[in-house]
């Protein structure tokens, strides 16, 4: 511990733990008790500077932190770029995630279909895997959405293969038809 301020909060960890009073804690550390009651106080241009970057961040929430300090640095504030990191991450703030597009299922349907009972929508997938000796492997999986049931497996070594089986193949060796 060199610094002031890892000594202040060694200290403090000691007083809270109860396994000093203030005096004796700064006293083991070798930290001034004037130091130990110090509060930091930011000066009025950081805390403006602080705000600004909050400001702007709120006002784009899909910008970063690299973003925000070229639009600081437009505006003729010269500023750390690590700066902007540490002060976004004290405000909690952070780039909120893209919404996705939903996919259309069709020309004419709007919303994804949801499942009622059984047998109404079914899913497929098309997993990939390999064997021991490297050889790849395709399997179709056909999954009724409502019992999240498989209702048909089919493995193969070419998605040709795979491809190949048909919607009536499947649905003949599937045993709710």
């Amino acid at each position: 511990m060199v610094s002031p301020s890892s000594r202040r909060r060694a200290a403090k960890y000691l007083v809270e733990e109860g396994l000093s009073n203030a005096a004796q804690a700064c006293r083991a550390l070798g930290l001034a008790r004037s130091s130990y009651y110090l509060v930091g106080q930011k000066g009025l241009s950081s805390q403006k500077l602080e705000r600004k970057i909050i400001a702007l961040s709120e006002e784009h929430p899909r910008y970063g932190y690299r973003r925000i300090t070229a639009l600081m640095r437009r505006k003729g504030k010269p500023i750390n770029a690590k700066r902007v990191q540490r002060i976004r991450r004290q405000a909690g703030l952070q780039v909120k995630e893209r919404q996705r597009r939903t996919r259309r299922l069709g020309p004419t349907l709007v919303k994804r279909l949801r499942a009622e009972n059984a047998n109404q929508v079914w899913s497929w997938d098309l997993l990939y895997d390999q064997t021991e000796h490297g050889r790849s492997l395709r399997i179709l999986s056909l999954i009724d959405e409502y019992t999240k049931e498989c209702l048909a497996l089919q493995v193969g070594s070419s998605t040709r293969i795979c491809g190949e089986m048909s919607c009536n193949q499947i649905l003949a060796r599937s045993p709710l038809v």
